[in-house]
């Protein structure tokens, strides 16, 4: 008898001690993503990012960094650098997809198509490693069930 309650006994204890490390972790998704969502929408990168989808540094064919002015430059590698952390956080499983997809569910997509020839090009001239976390993220995003068809239809409206 006593058998049975210290088996009952170590099995809730491990229920429980299951749901608290689930909490811990959801905790941890929670508290990265307002720390990433801080930054990567205040008022100056939102700027900085519609100016880049809009094209105002040219089409994605004839974009080139180089060309723009030093803080432009730097705001241009800072969200470059915030994605790629983005999809570093989701594939190591440090950041769960679906909270990215709801907090972030056109900017990663649009971005990307506005810099994927750069980005390409500086993998054969730089890094061969130059945003692939953040081109994978897109990628997952493009294989998502949450979008149909006619959602990436609309990736150029503003």
């Amino acid at each position: 008898m006593s058998a049975a309650i210290g088996t009952l006994v170590v099995i809730a204890a491990s229920f429980f001690a299951y749901s608290q490390i689930k909490e811990a972790r959801l905790s941890r998704h929670v508290q990265l993503l307002i720390s990433f969502q801080e930054k990567y929408h205040s008022p100056a990168s939102r700027r900085f990012r519609h100016r880049l989808v809009s094209g105002e540094f040219g089409s994605p064919e004839d974009f080139d960094p180089t060309h723009m002015s030093e803080e432009d430059f730097h705001s241009f590698w800072q969200l470059h650098d915030q994605l790629e952390m983005l999809g570093v956080l989701v594939e190591q499983k440090l950041l769960a997809f679906d909270l990215v997809l709801a907090c972030f569910h056109r900017s990663p997509p649009r971005v990307w198509n506005a810099i994927e020839p750069y980005i390409l090009n500086r993998r054969t001239q730089a890094s061969p490693h130059e945003g692939e976390h953040f081109e994978r993220l897109v990628r997952r995003y493009q294989s998502s069930h949450a979008f149909h068809a006619d959602y990436w239809a609309r990736q150029n409206v503003l």
